[in-house]
C-alpha cells in the first residue's frame, strides 16, 4: 500500500538536512486535508528548479512574504495563502535562528 509521504524524491542516506526539511516543515500544512494530494504538490515543488530552494531553511528564513507566497501556492503546498504562508515561515526562522 502506498503511503502519502511515499511522494518523495528519494533521497539518499547522506542528505538528512534536506529529509528533515522536506518532512517537516510540509507536514505544518497537513491539518484537515487530502495527505496524497499534499504530498504531490510537495515533490512537484521540489522537483521545480524555479521555487525548490524553498526548502532551505535559510533561504525561507529570509524570503519576502509575498515570494514566499507564490513559491508554495505554485503547485498548491499552500492552500491557506496567509496562514499556511505564516506557518512555513515563522518555522523556518525559528530553526534558521536556533539550529
Amino acid at each position: 500500500m502506498k503511503m502519502p509521504e511515499d511522494e518523495n524524491p528519494g533521497f539518499t542516506n547522506n542528505q538528512t538536512e534536506p529529509q528533515l526539511v522536506y518532512f517537516t516543515l510540509p507536514m505544518s500544512l497537513n491539518y484537515q486535508r487530502n495527505s496524497y494530494t499534499l504530498w504531490e504538490s510537495v515533490l512537484a515543488s521540489y522537483n521545480d528548479s524555479d521555487i525548490n530552494q524553498i526548502f532551505d531553511i535559510k533561504y525561507s528564513a529570509k524570503l519576502e512574504t509575498e515570494l514566499l507566497r507564490k513559491y508554495l501556492t505554485k503547485h498548491k503546498v499552500a492552500l491557506q495563502p496567509n496562514k499556511h504562508i505564516h506557518s512555513w515561515h515563522t518555522i523556518s526562522r525559528t530553526i534558521s535562528e536556533n539550529w
